[in-house]
C-alpha cells in the first residue's frame, strides 16, 4: 500500500478514536465521579480496550473498501487463501496498551504503579486480540488478477504512515509495482515497490504454476538464488 493512502487510513482511525473518546469521556467521569476506584478502574480499562478496536477495525474497513475498489473492475485469474498472521504483526498493536503502562512506571518511578488490575487488563487484551487476528486471518486473501496483485481482507494489522515490513500487506500492486518474483517450490516470494514486506503466496504446484505463468506473461522477471 502507498504511504500516501497508509496516512489518509491512520487519519481516519485517529478521528474515529477522537470522535470515540469524545463519547466514552462522558462514561468515564461518570464512573469516577462515583468515588468508587476499583469500578472506575474497570471503566477506563475498557474504555481502553474498546479505543484500539476503534483504531484497528476503522482501518481495517478503510483498507477493505480502497482494495474492492480495483478488484471490482478486474478479470481474476486464481485466488487463494494466505493464512495466519504473524506474531511480528501484532507486536504493533500490544505496544499500544504496553505503552500506557511504560509511561506511568517512568512517571511514576516505581513498579507500584503496574497493579494486578493493569496486568489483567494486558493478559485480557492479549487474548482478544489473538482471538480476533486468528478469526479475521481467515478472511485474508490474495487475487492475482488481468492488472496486478490484490491483497484483501478484514486486516487488523495497524497502519502507521512509514513504510512497513508486513508480509501480505492490503493493497492493489499493479503489475507495473512488482519488481521480481522467487520460487521457493512451495511458496512464491514476490518483491514489490510499494512497501518493505513481501507478497507470499503458498499453494499446491497446479496453483503457483498458474500465478508463475500470469506473472511471466506481464513481464515479471524470475529471481535466483
Amino acid at each position: 500500500m502507498r504511504n500516501s493512502m497508509k496516512t489518509i487510513v491512520f487519519i481516519i482511525s485517529l478521528i474515529a478514536y477522537f470522535i470515540y473518546l469524545s463519547i466514552s469521556s462522558s462514561f468515564i467521569n461518570a464512573a469516577v465521579s462515583t468515588g468508587n476506584l476499583a469500578f472506575a478502574a474497570m471503566v477506563i480499562y475498557i474504555s481502553s480496550a474498546v479505543g484500539i478496536l476503534v483504531v484497528i477495525y476503522t482501518q481495517a474497513a478503510v483498507k477493505y473498501w480502497h482494495v474492492s475498489k480495483p478488484l471490482k473492475n478486474a478479470t481474476v485469474h486464481v485466488k487463494l487463501p494466505l493464512g495466519k498472521f504473524r506474531l511480528a504483526d501484532r507486536l504493533l498493536v500490544y505496544f499500544l496498551p504496553a505503552l500506557g503502562i511504560i509511561m506511568s512506571v517512568m512517571q511514576a518511578r516505581s513498579l507500584s504503579v503496574i497493579t494486578l488490575q493493569s496486568m489483567l487488563f494486558m493478559i485480557s487484551l492479549i487474548i482478544i486480540i489473538e482471538i480476533l487476528f486468528y478469526v479475521n486471518s481467515k478472511t485474508m486473501k490474495a487475487f492475482i488478477t488481468n492488472r496486478g496483485i490484490i491483497i484483501r481482507g478484514i486486516d487488523l494489522r495497524l497502519e502507521i504512515p512509514i513504510p512497513s515490513n508486513y508480509h501480505n500487506p492490503s493493497g492493489y500492486y499493479p503489475f507495473n509495482r512488482i519488481i521480481t518474483f522467487l520460487d521457493l517450490n512451495d511458496k512464491l516470494l514476490i518483491e514489490q515497490s510499494y512497501d518493505l514486506g513481501n507478497i507470499v503466496l503458498k499453494g499446491d504446484t497446479e496453483t503457483l504454476k498458474q500465478i508463475k505463468a500470469v506473472l511471466v506473461a506481464n513481464g515479471i522477471k524470475q529471481k535466483k538464488f
